[in-house]
């Protein structure tokens, strides 16, 4: 397998995690990918940049990992 098929499979997983996280949100929102995964130029160092636009109090944070 090529470097460039590794990178749409890595991609493709950090996709199907976050609209995992985004539907197990218990609120109206919209989830957006951003940042180098967004526009595919990631490396291994990089992280994964999420928008998360709602109408909510509080924090988003509750110990669980994608």
């Amino acid at each position: 397998m090529g470097i460039i098929q590794k990178r749409i499979e890595k991609r493709t997983k950090v996709i199907e995690d976050i609209s995992r996280f985004a539907m197990s949100l218990d609120f109206r929102c919209s989830v957006v990918l951003i940042g180098s995964y967004a526009r595919g130029d990631f490396n291994l160092w990089g992280d994964v940049d999420v928008l998360i636009i709602g109408n909510f109090k509080g924090t988003l944070l509750r110990g669980s990992k994608v």
